[in-house]
């Protein structure tokens, strides 16, 4: 009989705990993107001119939202740029680098009046060593990297020029 009261005592202690819990509908998780970082606009994209142009794009599109129709167009020209992040005077088969992105980007509303026009950069460090291909794929990694960092950048600016 004493089994059986303590498994009925151990049931409504974790009702009793959980419950309420339950009830709370104003929880939410310390990490999550419900604040301004999770809007969602209505904007339309222009046609992406290269690979960091539309990895920028798809970003964005992903955590920002997509529309067509009567809604601003965001247009992003993109650019990267590579060189040595240290003067080395002792020659090493390994070069520290860093990559450069550099995006210019316009909002125009529907009547044509251009809500944001901004530049912004991000950079990515990487290693070179003594195989072409690798150096290839680290330099296309970093890029990609950067233009990740941009896009969030660039989404947030989105977001404070359309909340004007």
């Amino acid at each position: 009989m004493s089994s059986l009261n303590r498994a009925v005592g151990a049931a409504l202690l974790a009702v009793a705990l959980v419950g309420p819990l339950a009830a709370c509908t104003g929880l939410r998780p310390v990490y999550s993107d419900a604040g301004i970082g999770a809007a969602r606009v209505d904007v339309a994209y222009a046609a992406p001119g290269n690979v960091l142009e539309r990895t920028i794009y798809q970003d964005l599109a992903l955590r920002l939202g997509k529309a067509e129709g009567s809604v601003p167009l965001v247009k992003v020209a993109a650019w990267s740029g590579a060189g040595a992040l240290t003067n080395d005077l002792v020659p090493s088969p390994v070069n520290q680098r860093q990559v450069t992105v550099t995006a210019a980007v316009t909002v125009t509303a529907p009547d044509g009046t251009v809500l944001l026009s901004a530049t912004r950069s991000q950079t990515a460090d990487l290693t070179h060593g003594a195989q072409v291909l690798a150096n290839q794929q680290a330099t296309e990694s970093a890029e990609r990297q950067a233009a990740l960092l941009l896009a969030d950048t660039l989404r947030l600016e989105i977001i404070a020029a359309l909340a004007k």
